[in-house]
């Protein structure tokens, strides 16, 4: 018997009886409600994962889900990135994935590519930002998106991070790996931790 991976925390893997879509229009369904343990959940869906589902589900069919939760106020909030369709209907049959799911980039770093910023270190900020990334392996927890004028010529290079609309202008490669340390240090893996 092959070892299984166990979950880290903010991970979910919970198995139920599908009672339909949260959403009038399941064309345009994102969200689920699943019975587990007599108690309905709602759950998010990947969007790669609802357009396979929503012609395919039927309430009564018994799913398994894994994701991953977060916690927001008062409330948990779930997201689905895989789900499988169950053929018994008895407790923890739902298996758990050979390699767990990526969760989607914490972090978005919104980088000019304007002209007027590129003349000025624009280029070579986002080859050290790339480096950064790889460096300190944050490549799946970051997005790097290129983005049209952000009004601050004068101060290029320029990027914001997401979320919290940090903007960062004249910036050197040498200050990017604290600058990400800033943003990312509650996100980064710890040894030992899976």
């Amino acid at each position: 018997m092959a070892d299984t991976p166990s979950l880290p925390p903010w991970m979910f893997n919970l198995d139920g009886t599908f009672l339909g879509f949260v959403e009038d229009n399941p064309a345009k369904a994102k969200t689920i409600r699943l019975e587990v343990d007599g108690e309905v959940l709602t759950i998010k869906l990947r969007k790669e994962v609802r357009r396979v589902l929503r012609s395919r589900l039927q309430p009564g069919d018994y799913l398994c889900c894994i994701g991953r939760s977060k916690f927001d106020g008062d409330t948990i909030k779930l997201k689905a990135y895989q789900v499988f369709t169950l053929l018994t209907s008895l407790p923890n049959s739902c298996p758990l994935p050979a390699t767990l799911p990526t969760p989607p980039p914490t972090l978005k770093i919104q980088v000019c590519r304007k002209s007027g910023c590129q003349k000025r270190g624009g280029q070579q900020l986002v080859v050290a930002l790339e480096q950064a990334l790889r460096d300190l392996n944050l490549q799946t927890q970051v997005e790097i998106q290129y983005t049209g004028c952000q009004k601050h010529c004068s101060d290029a290079p320029t990027f914001t991070v997401l979320p919290g609309h940090h903007r960062y202008s004249r910036v050197q490669p040498s200050q990017l790996p604290a600058i990400l340390d800033r943003h990312l240090a509650p996100a980064k893996p710890h040894p030992g931790s899976v």
